[in-house]
């Protein structure tokens, strides 16, 4: 490194620093194995994503999950066989449509 070195100030700011970046188990983790915590991804995800999308995809998220706890509660096999199914089918066209899109983007 090229310059004058670091004054005794400066060292110990740089180490108190250090002992603070140290102290913190969530940065130490993802910088020993550089993959981002899960929180943190899904964060990012999301904020890449336009927010009429996440608000469409959140309400669905809570619709079906609202659906589904009403079917157990008032015990009809039927509209929780109907639930699940429409359920299994819509992630099955979303998970075509992912693979659909993320071809199309790596031509």
């Amino acid at each position: 490194m090229d310059g004058p070195a670091l004054s005794p100030r400066e060292l110990l700011i740089l180490h108190q620093i250090e002992a603070e970046l140290g102290s913190d188990l969530e940065l130490e983790r993802e910088l020993r194995t550089m993959r981002p915590a899960r929180l943190a991804r899904l964060r990012r995800s999301l904020v890449a994503r336009p927010r009429s999308v996440v608000a469409v995809i959140a309400c669905c998220l809570a619709v079906s999950f609202g659906l589904l706890g009403l079917a157990v509660a008032l015990r009809a096999p039927a509209l929780l066989v109907a639930v699940v199914a429409a359920w299994g089918t819509a992630l099955a066209v979303l998970l075509a449509l992912a693979r659909f899109t993320r071809r199309a983007r790596n031509r």
